[in-house]
């Protein structure tokens, strides 16, 4: 087949004090993204290099799978390797997880790093990685942005004396053709196996919980590969060398942040924002940001959080996002746990007639969109509001 992308090599990257981490006796961090290209492209996969044993049959006998289930664009595909690696840990054994500083992340250091008392179990690395969360690869502005989270999170790794490991990868070039969300997620655990020989155990921190993946997984069919899968695929994401547990999904979001909120690190450092033009700020008033200020205000705990946030932004947008929220309840997930937190914390919601008539009203936005389309009806909506 002819190639549809523009960079022909994958590579991987780290610091020069940090290069020896990478691995060089097998290509473990080249066979899932290629995998799932195989699959999405219906090509036959041959890899020149030895991948683990472990990690390539249980891909080969159930990971596919699970992946034409998640997708119906993807099909079985052949790959071909020179064979096999023979375990190989390191002396370094390094226990890890990535950091964003958001909710998920920050859940998964307190509860592993914070509280452990089990040295075979205790955090004592973090992880960040340029491989498509920041952006697209041939935007400029991604590789600023991968630097300026990486400020960030430097310092909240500073605050708990934890080393802190970049990865600079290329891997968007290629999963950025299919989606961040549907392929994303494997060039994470790509970057996780580019240092195999030196990671002992890595936690991954969940989307969903259990039971939320239970409820609302067919609506992250085709469209968001972990809130689908993560639960039952990153357990055979193993090699003989490194284990990669998902942690976190004991824990619905909304409990998450309580687990979090009386500590200092988040208190500090906490940073789920999804305005990119914002930088490593807060908005206080996007989706993630109201997720999460939400449950704090029912705790009592928004003013510990006034270092990361604007909460005046937050008091003026937070009834209209209540009310957004209430007319989610039991068709999202997110939306179904704010709401059951707040209520079960005695917090006021908006009444039937007012989901109603917002209901109504973003219905009759759609259609008018749909049928109008786009600039007609911001033209007529412009000339209405004057």
């Amino acid at each position: 087949m002819t190639s549809p992308f523009q960079e022909e090599t994958m590579w991987f990257a780290m610091k020069e004090e940090n290069k020896d981490m990478l691995s060089k006796d097998s290509y473990n961090a080249f066979f899932l993204v290629p995998l799932y290209l195989g699959m999405f492209y219906h090509a036959k996969v041959k890899i020149e290099g030895k991948v683990s044993r472990k990690l390539y049959r249980n891909m080969m006998d159930y990971g596919q799978q699970i992946l034409k289930n998640f997708s119906p664009d993807l099909d079985f595909t052949e790959v071909e390797v020179e064979g096999f690696t023979e375990g190989n840990i390191s002396e370094k054994k390094l226990i890890g997880t990535g950091i964003s500083c958001g909710v998920d992340s920050l859940s998964t250091i307190y509860d592993r790093f914070a509280k452990e008392q089990d040295a075979d179990y205790k955090l004592n690395s973090l992880f960040i990685f340029n491989c498509g969360t920041h952006g697209d690869y041939e935007n400029s502005k991604t590789q600023q942005r991968f630097i300026d989270r990486y400020e960030l999170n430097k310092t909240a790794a500073e605050d708990m004396n934890l080393p802190i490991y970049q990865v600079n990868s290329n891997l968007h070039a290629f999963t950025h053709k299919i989606a961040e969300q549907k392929l994303g997620y494997f060039a994470i655990y790509s970057c996780i196996l580019s240092m195999g020989n030196n990671i002992k155990k890595y936690y991954l921190a969940s989307s969903y919980s259990y039971d939320e993946l239970m409820e609302f997984h067919n609506q992250s069919h085709d469209f968001d590969m972990a809130e689908y899968t993560e639960s039952y695929l990153v357990p055979l994401i193993q090699t003989e060398n490194t284990e990669m547990v998902l942690d976190g999904a004991q824990y619905k979001r909304s409990e998450k942040t309580a687990n979090i909120a009386g500590w200092d690190i988040a208190q500090k450092h906490l940073n789920v924002c999804i305005v990119p033009e914002n930088g490593v700020h807060n908005c206080s008033c996007c989706s993630k940001c109201m997720r999460t200020l939400m449950p704090l205000e029912a705790m009592g705990k928004l003013d510990e959080f006034s270092e990361v946030f604007d909460l005046d932004v937050y008091r003026k947008n937070s009834h209209k996002n209540k009310v957004m929220i209430m007319a989610s309840y039991k068709k999202e997930g997110f939306a179904t746990d704010n709401v059951d937190f707040l209520i079960s914390h005695g917090v006021q919601m908006p009444g039937k007639m007012e989901v109603f008539t917002y209901k109504t009203v973003h219905t009759m936005k759609i259609y008018g969109r749909r049928i109008l389309g786009n600039k007609f009806y911001d033209g007529i909506k412009h000339i209405i509001q004057k």
